[in-house]
């Protein structure tokens, strides 16, 4: 059985490019423990462009299970491969980006400019399910550019090194579409269930429309609606947006009968927002360092300022929290971190 089916309701971690590194997510699993958690997106054309780039992106570790991959792009052959290769890495789902509404992403035909584009998503689908089944034959991945063979197989050391993942599942991911309600206007019988239709176990939708960003209030009625359509068709359906608080996300579910919710926003800087949990500010600098260290063992000092944001995201809800903030922006290495953390003990305590 999948994971998607085994717990009721699901709140997980969602998927968000340039914060749901491996690093984010590891500190996630240990002190959140989210029923799923996504990974930032892997953008197949530019992933097989520059593999030895970006496929850090699918570093992960056991602790973090069940993980899900979130792929995007328009190219089916691309996508076909890279079904392969999640597979091949042991991830536990892999999932569709249709959703993301930046203009880096829509401007090449992917993430929410698929809404709409029946033909090329269905392509993708069945491209990503034929890679599956030939994984599952055992065929396939002597089909792998050389470029991106090798870099599966550093990806796989990597894994088993850092994150105790000793094999490949012997099942195939469970396959899913995170999307919008639509452009402009929900299109739930039109679009909602027009994804529901095609061989995908899970239908992930954040309840804004694309023209609102992620500002606005969430349509829980419109996602209801669509929540009842996955019923009939014995789907998992997912929303997203907007929710702070595990027991929000409860609620939500309760009153909008969905199967779960995804938490984005809510979970920076704060991983204990999958537990109900109140902490005090030295456990949360003390997580704040952790992470820090865990970002500097898997990408070095060179790629610093990555970090940064994390670091401020952290710094929030307690007496100096603007002042460290400040400081920690500016930072370039880690025991500039720790001498900065440091002096604030000795001012605020």
């Amino acid at each position: 059985m999948s994971f998607w089916k085994k717990t009721r309701p699901i709140v997980g971690l969602a998927p968000m490019d340039g914060i749901t590194d491996a690093p984010m997510r590891q500190i996630t699993a240990r002190y959140g423990q989210p029923e799923v958690i996504f990974t930032e997106f892997v953008n197949v054309e530019y992933a097989a462009a520059q593999p030895n780039k970006l496929f850090n992106r699918f570093w992960y570790s056991s602790d973090q299970r069940p993980i899900v991959v979130q792929l995007s792009g328009v190219n089916p052959d691309l996508f076909y491969q890279f079904a392969l290769i999640a597979a091949e890495l042991g991830f536990d789902g892999i999932d569709i980006n249709m959703g993301c509404p930046a203009k880096s992403v829509t401007a090449r035909g992917g993430g929410a400019k698929l809404i709409g584009n029946k033909k090329l998503v269905e392509k993708l689908i069945l491209s990503v399910n034929k890679g599956l089944d030939d994984w599952q034959k055992g065929k396939g991945l002597d089909s792998l550019d050389k470029n991106l063979f090798l870099a599966l197989e550093k990806t796989r050391q990597k894994n088993r090194q850092w994150g105790g993942v000793n094999k490949a599942k012997k099942s195939p991911p469970a396959l899913s579409i995170k999307t919008r309600l639509g452009i402009d206007r929900p299109l739930v019988e039109d679009w909602l269930n027009f994804l529901l239709s095609l061989p995908i176990e899970t239908l992930i939708v954040h309840g804004r429309l694309v023209s609102q960003g992620h500002s606005g209030l969430v349509d829980w009625v419109s996602l209801s609606r669509a929540a009842d359509f996955a019923g009939r068709e014995n789907k998992a359906f997912i929303g997203n947006g907007g929710i702070g608080s595990f027991r929000e996300g409860e609620e939500v579910c309760q009153k909008y009968n969905l199967d779960g919710v995804l938490i984005g926003r809510g979970a920076l800087g704060n991983p204990w927002v999958f537990t109900n949990q109140k902490v005090a500010k030295e456990e949360k600098l003390l997580v704040m360092m952790e992470h820090a260290r865990c970002f500097v063992d898997l990408f070095g000092e060179d790629n610093f300022v990555v970090l940064r944001k994390h670091l401020a995201w952290y710094a929030a809800g307690f007496p100096g929290a603007k002042k460290l903030r400040v400081e920690l922006v500016r930072t370039s290495c880690l025991s500039e971190v720790e001498k900065i953390v440091n002096h604030f003990y000795l001012i605020f305590n």
